[in-house]
């Protein structure tokens, strides 16, 4: 399995000598726990070991309960990649975007209620014109009224 090794680099080594500090997650499953799980047993006679570790992948919220199966049934957990502060990062990026998406939508409500009541006003406008009640001013008479000539 590739580990990091050093500053940039990576190797490949057993499974048996991954650990949480070098492991390297797979893009695209950073919202899953990795977990190295085996039932460890060993040849009485050699004391070579039999079992062989595997790398699981548990979705964050089933694995809280799916670990103490796995505890009770002689598992051994090493939990190479835990996912909560990327959640927590992804929720609070969600919640950003959705307050954006929030004000947005209001500025734009804003907008359209501004343009709706500036066309009423303009219709209110010409129908009390039309009916006399507002009497028009000719542009030719604001200009003498005011200017020298």
């Amino acid at each position: 399995m590739r580990v990091k090794f050093g500053l940039n680099g990576t190797k490949d080594v057993p499974l048996t000598e991954v650990t949480p500090e070098n492991y390297i997650v797979p893009e695209g499953e950073e919202n899953t726990y990795h977990v190295i799980q085996e039932i460890t047993t060993f040849d009485q006679r050699t004391g070579k070991r039999l079992s062989k570790p595997r790398v699981q992948k548990y979705g964050a919220k089933e694995y809280k309960s799916i670990a103490r199966i796995l505890k009770q049934q002689g598992y051994d957990l090493t939990v190479l990649y835990d996912p909560t502060d990327f959640l927590k990062k992804q929720e609070q990026e969600a919640e950003e975007r959705r307050a954006l998406v929030g004000t947005k939508k209001r500025e734009l409500e804003q907008k359209r209620y501004e343009a709706e009541k500036a066309k009423m006003k303009a219709e209110i406008l010409a129908e009390l014109k039309e009916a006399g009640i507002i009497p028009e001013k000719k542009p030719a008479e604001q200009k003498s009224k005011g200017g020298k000539k």
